[in-house]
């Protein structure tokens, strides 16, 4: 059990399911604890049959070869490293998968289309480092109130409306582009990722997710089925349930991760907070923002990036070709990527606004036998 050495314990758990409705789960998920951190990453991959599966695998290789995660000598330089330094890594592992997926769509035309999201923590101590692609989701959850805030912006057109106040929370519910990304790895060449950063107290929880767990059940609902448990492992298998029980149209994965004390009377104090706390319905985005083009013209400085830790420039066949996975799901009307974007520019990244109980409500629980995946647009 990976323990900070300053007072700080981390408990975690990874679990994923192929849904009631798909036939191949296309998600993978993983943890690398150690004695100083756990890194954990959901990837959810589209592009049907075997690709989308595919895709997420590589995205998962891709970042334990460029964090260097393979022996207990890696690990412990890992743990060394300063913020800056572990942010500049695990962005430039993600960029590596992205050019490694568009290379194999190349390569292998079967896999053409193929692509994933990627929401990636490294948690060391109290500190959260959060790397992010697409549309799965990383929340905090106060253990002294309960209250659930959603830390990542998600890559898609719906939110693109929503932030831009084309739309109402409303409609974004059942919006038939709710599922199309407007960023995701396989997509084009160049790919931003988003760096945030948060920090956790005795008693709080992290969780990572899929938009299979999201499409079923509430942010305030998680809030309620992780506090409730002291177990990760139980927790994620609660959630994982519940998705399924209303329908599992996706695939569902999800990560928690417990902050701990080891001093008992600190735990038993946490716990008791905990009880008398009331409920928080109220669904919060973290004020802390990602790096973006535009911080640099108000002169804000993001992390250096090193760059002999980048990727080589991609073969002349990558550099020539912008990859856009194919719609798996006839669920939404065909639009192009030129249009979508010419009636709504999309902010890069999204700074999403404060939406409170106007979250998702759950899906509709028949299953149309189908499915409905995350995708990107065609052109």
């Amino acid at each position: 059990m990976p323990s900070s050495g300053d007072g700080i314990r981390l408990r975690s758990s990874a679990r994923t399911s192929v849904g009631q409705v798909r036939e191949n789960n296309e998600d993978s998920v993983h943890l690398w604890p150690s004695e100083q951190f756990v890194l954990a990453v959901v990837a959810d991959g589209m592009g049907g049959a075997a690709a989308g599966e595919e895709a997420s695998r590589m995205a998962i290789e891709a970042i334990q070869a460029g964090m260097s995660l393979r022996n207990r000598d890696s690990l412990e330089r890992i743990t060394g490293l300063a913020d800056d330094d572990v942010s500049d890594r695990l962005k430039a592992s993600i960029q590596q998968a992205n050019l490694s997926i568009m290379q194999r769509s190349i390569d292998e035309p079967d896999m053409r289309g193929m692509g994933t999201t990627v929401t990636l923590a490294f948690v060391r101590g109290r500190e959260v480092i959060v790397a992010h692609v697409g549309d799965s989701r990383a929340y905090k959850i106060k253990g002294s109130s309960g209250e659930i805030e959603q830390i990542t912006s998600d890559h898609s057109f719906v939110e693109a409306l929503l932030a831009a106040g084309h739309i109402t929370p409303e409609q974004a519910l059942d919006h038939p582009m709710r599922n199309v990304l407007y960023r995701a790895l396989g997509q084009a060449e160049d790919v931003d990722v988003d760096i945030y950063t948060t920090r956790l107290e005795i008693g709080d929880r992290l969780v990572l997710c899929s938009d299979g767990l999201t499409r079923h059940v509430r942010p305030a609902e998680i809030a309620e089925l992780v506090m409730a448990e002291d177990n990760p492992a139980t927790a994620s298998k609660r959630l994982i349930d519940l998705a399924n029980q209303r329908g599992g149209e996706d695939n569902v994965s999800v990560i928690v991760i417990l902050v701990e004390s080891d001093n008992a009377d600190d735990e038993l104090a946490t716990r008791e907070h905990v009880a008398v706390a009331g409920d928080e319905e109220d669904t919060l985005v973290l004020k802390d923002k990602p790096f973006n083009r535009s911080d640099i013209k108000n002169n804000i400085t993001p992390p250096d990036t090193h760059n002999s830790d980048k990727p080589h420039d991609p073969s002349s066949a990558l550099s020539k070709q912008k990859m856009q996975a194919e719609r798996i799901s006839d669920s939404a009307e065909p639009l192009a990527l030129e249009r979508l974007q010419a009636a709504v520019p999309v902010p890069e990244p999204i700074s999403m606004p404060v939406i409170g109980q106007l979250q998702p409500a759950d899906r509709p629980h028949e299953c149309d036998g189908e499915g409905h995946d995350t995708r990107v647009p065609e052109q």
